[in-house]
């Protein structure tokens, strides 16, 4: 396993960690509940230890791994016995049909690629018109304070390599806007300090209230519900002309009216 998904995977076992992926459940089973279609496409880090995609109507779901992490790959294998169901590939470069698939639910893959604006080109490309991206990320305003094991990571990386880098959730919406998205919904999750103490931590509870005002700053997740917006071409040619405009209080005849009114007002 990777050192970045062995971190992220540790994260998700404290209580903090699972604590907010109750909550991000709970949002996910609501959202989906109004999402159609039939294709729908889940990968990121929470993929391989919780599906995300059991709350959804859409017929057919797919589970993609990252070809780069090569434990992660043979370990979900070793696991699971639907493989068609899985799809091996990188982010960056999905074997999908261009305008198939209804919905994307992402965790955490912009922070785990080089080329963030790539993976979200990507999905933007396999989306169907009017298609759905669910995409959860770390928060980069307080995962130095809350989550120190990721932000040691991570500013690790970017010293050594200036690859990796956590996007904020402002960032990620002006991504979205520029690819045509519409930014239907946008959640902090997890609050409240990461505590180990359960006591203290449950007692500690009504901080969660807290998300849509102190979420930029207190929250270590954001989720980002996107729709892809397509613009209606209009047509080169005229399709119909336009009427006379009447002005002045006079009516506008056409041929036949005029040809009318002369044989039977002519006297």
């Amino acid at each position: 396993m990777s050192k970045r998904s062995a971190i992220c995977e540790n994260w998700y076992q404290t209580l903090s960690g699972r604590s907010s992926l109750d909550h991000l459940d709970g949002l996910c089973a609501d959202m989906l509940s109004e999402i159609f279609g039939y294709y729908a496409i889940e990968m990121g880090l929470i993929s391989e230890q919780h599906s995300l995609l059991q709350h959804s109507r859409i017929t057919t779901g797919f589970t993609l791994l990252d070809n780069k992490d090569k434990y992660r790959v043979q370990s979900q294998f070793s696991q699971k016995a639907d493989f068609p169901s899985t799809l091996i590939a990188t982010t960056e470069q999905l074997p999908i049909a261009t305008d198939s698939v209804d919905l994307v639910i992402a965790s955490h893959i912009l922070e785990s690629s080089s080329d963030p604006h790539q993976v979200l080109r990507e999905i933007d490309r396999v989306l169907v018109p009017e298609g759905h991206c669910i995409l959860i990320g770390f928060n980069p305003f307080s995962i130095s304070q809350f989550i120190p094991k990721v932000g040691q990571f991570i500013k690790t990386r970017l010293n050594h390599h200036n690859t990796y880098k956590i996007q904020s959730a402002t960032r990620v919406r002006d991504w979205f806007s520029l690819l045509g998205f519409e930014v239907v919904d946008m959640h902090y999750l997890g609050v409240r300090p990461a505590i180990e103490n359960k006591r203290i931590f449950d007692a500690l509870g009504w901080m969660e209230r807290l998300g849509d005002y102190a979420g930029p700053v207190l929250g270590k997740m954001y989720v980002i519900h996107a729709k892809k917006q397509v613009v209606a071409m209009r047509p080169d040619k005229k399709v119909w002309r336009a009427p006379a405009v009447l002005s002045g209080g006079k009516v506008v005849l056409n041929n036949t009216a005029q040809k009318i009114r002369r044989q039977n007002f002519s006297n």
